[in-house]
């Protein structure tokens, strides 16, 4: 009780002497902080792709099982103010897709992990951007590779450092909008038959974080 009678006092003391010396000098402070753009991130369905039940005889024991195309709405809205953003994606289970599953024209980037089952790896799968708008307007997809240069895409996207973005004139960069809608197609590829313990249910478990950027 004494120690915080004492501190107190002391700060009394402090404050009088101060006062007691004419202010000749005051301090102006401006604040405020410059944000981008609000913009928000949504995929149908929760973003869930689901393949259902698929039967162990379907497989093929001896090659690559391609899965039927199946899509979700992507939208941003950024509200009334346009912005430039992009999409980066990660893949949560990189360490499990199956080198080579998704064939010609693809490449490891954008080949995306499907889980695994102990060390018997269950697949991969593919995901590309379609039916790019901006208020009725078509926009092409634009990528580029960290911090590089922005170039034409053909909606394949590849996993992060390489960020995605869509343009709407010729000149290549990022288009300045207020929202985008579109299409996000996946493609799944399951292991052969083999190489999969088809005696137990395997589910697939692919997971991709996407991340909006702005730019």
């Amino acid at each position: 009780m004494k120690k915080i009678l004492g501190l107190t006092m002391g700060v009394v003391c402090l404050a009088a002497s101060i006062g007691a010396q004419a202010t000749t000098n005051a301090q102006l402070i401006v604040r405020g902080t410059i944000i981008p753009g609000a913009c928000n991130l949504s995929l149908g369905a929760g973003g869930i792709i689901d393949y259902g039940p698929i039967l162990s005889g379907e497989l093929s024991p001896t090659a690559f099982n391609t899965r039927e195309e199946k899509i979700t709405s992507l939208v941003v809205n950024c509200g009334t103010t346009p912005a430039q953003f992009g999409l980066t994606l990660t893949d949560l289970q990189a360490h499990t897709k199956v080198p080579g599953i998704l064939g010609a024209g693809y490449t490891e980037a954008q080949n995306y992990g499907l889980g695994a089952e102990g060390s018997r790896r269950t697949g991969g799968y593919s995901v590309t951007l379609r039916d790019l708008r901006a208020a009725g307007v078509v926009l092409n997809p634009i990528m580029r590779v960290g911090g590089g240069a922005w170039q034409n895409s053909d909606g394949k996207v590849a996993q992060t450092p390489s960020q995605y973005s869509w343009r709407n004139g010729v000149t290549i960069v990022p288009a300045r909008i207020a929202q985008l809608t579109g299409t996000l197609a996946v493609k799944a590829v399951i292991n052969r038959g083999q190489d999969l313990n088809l005696t137990q249910d395997i589910t697939l478990d692919g997971r991709t974080t996407l991340v909006l950027n702005y730019i």
